[in-house]
């Protein structure tokens, strides 16, 4: 018997869902205690915490991550807290700037492929986070997993210098992944590149799979609706380096919303709708 996957869907009223960050670091005193010790201490000792092998020395993180993280939890499971809250603070630093992929654009992105020669990897803001349409992308934390509805992406950069080839940015990137309504948390998968000039971007023009196109479908059932997969680092690159370049190349097409329960004359929408600002981004409506 083949399992039922929830359908692709946009959010309702075009809305963004409630983010990883608003899940996790949704307490008050993150923002109004935590984060902004976290800043303080970075500017006292001269970090960046940007740099995410810098971002480990900061007390206050280790400390936070001490009164939320279980003392049973293992090494590798207490790291993947680590990386999240690393994420989420230069979130919040950086002013928590959110992107909506549609369905139209999230399909456009992977079935025409767009070429990016001569376009050099650049983020609008130095830390975001952009949330793909609900269900249309799966991916699982191990070839043993069951896969998980992708939910987005949190992608934080900094500066680098190289001992030859010069200054680089660091990409930090964090796949989000399984944010259902009967489960507590969600599954995050780490990963980074180097992007810059002289830096080949090899991902952005191989082929991500060896055996099959860049991300087929693998539920069962599920190329009925038009699923794809995310199975390998190079396909979760690709499609988060289209969505900047769309970004980019296609401003009037990014239009931002109010978060719903800011807007005048507006009612909060209950459930899963985030309370964050954020910009939707469609497919060729800019000119409409």
């Amino acid at each position: 018997m083949q399992k039922e996957y929830e359908q692709p869907q946009d959010g309702a009223r075009g809305a963004a869902r409630l983010t990883p960050y608003e899940l996790a670091f949704g307490a008050a005193e993150w923002e109004t205690r935590i984060f902004p010790s976290l800043e303080r201490e970075a500017e006292t000792a001269g970090i960046d915490p940007a740099q995410r092998d810098r971002f480990a020395f900061l007390t206050v993180g280790g400390d936070a991550l001490r009164d939320v993280v279980p003392e049973e939890m293992p090494p590798e499971a207490a790291e993947e807290y680590r990386v999240l809250l690393y994420h989420a603070f230069n979130f919040w630093r950086f002013g928590k700037r959110a992107y909506l992929l549609d369905t139209a654009l999230a399909r456009y992105l992977v079935e025409a492929a767009p070429k990016l020669q001569g376009w050099e990897f650049a983020l609008p803001y130095p830390s975001l986070y952009v949330q793909l349409p609900a269900n249309l992308f799966w991916a699982s934390i191990s070839p043993e997993s069951t896969p998980e509805p992708v939910d987005g992406f949190f992608a934080t950069a900094s500066h680098a210098e190289g001992p030859v080839a010069g200054p680089y940015q660091r990409l930090e990137l964090l796949l989000v992944l399984g944010i259902r309504r009967e489960r507590a948390g969600f599954s995050v998968i780490p990963f980074d590149t180097q992007v810059g000039p002289g830096i080949p971007a090899v991902w952005a023009e191989t082929p991500g799979r060896e055996a099959a196109r860049d991300f087929e479908n693998i539920l069962p059932g599920g190329e009925i609706s038009g699923l794809y997969s995310i199975l390998t680092t190079a396909e979760a690159l690709k499609l988060l380096a289209r969505a900047i370049w769309y970004i980019a190349a296609h401003p009037l097409d990014v239009r931002p919303h109010e978060a719903p329960e800011t807007r005048t004359g507006s009612q909060q929408e209950t459930g899963r709708t985030s309370r964050l600002d954020f910009q939707r981004v469609t497919f060729g409506e800019g000119g409409a």
